[in-house]
């Protein structure tokens, strides 16, 4: 093989790296991880204070007391769930507000979407 043929093959590889790594970093960019934080100790506290509320009332009937029972174990089936889908819609992992220790852009507040979930 003469110089030239070398020159040729060692063009060919580069031009086929650079192209393979263009490739990879096109295809890789909506790949980048996004979080989605979401603060579940206002949300509990929200509706515990909404149950003591219905409970606590000093005019409430024992059909009162029952009916905050059921919208409570209908909150604790709700939120489960309501977390899930939250993660499958964003397309992000969800995390406690509390883990997230410096909020940037790519950081989402979720909050308000679960809330809306479980009928606050």
């Amino acid at each position: 093989m003469t110089a030239r043929d070398w020159m040729f093959i060692l063009l060919a590889n580069s031009v086929l790296t650079l192209g393979a790594v263009g490739l990879y970093h096109y295809l890789s960019i909506d790949r980048q991880i996004r979080i989605g934080v979401v603060d579940l100790a206002s949300v509990y506290r929200e509706k515990e204070q909404q149950f003591s509320k219905l409970v606590a009332n000093g005019n409430a009937t024992d059909d009162d007391r029952k009916k905050a029972v059921a919208a409570a174990q209908d909150f604790a089936k709700t939120l489960p769930a309501a977390l899930a889908s939250l993660s499958n819609e964003c397309g992000c992992v969800v995390l406690l507000g509390n883990a997230v220790a410096s909020r940037t852009a790519q950081v989402q507040d979720l909050t308000p979407l679960l809330r809306a979930k479980v009928g606050m």
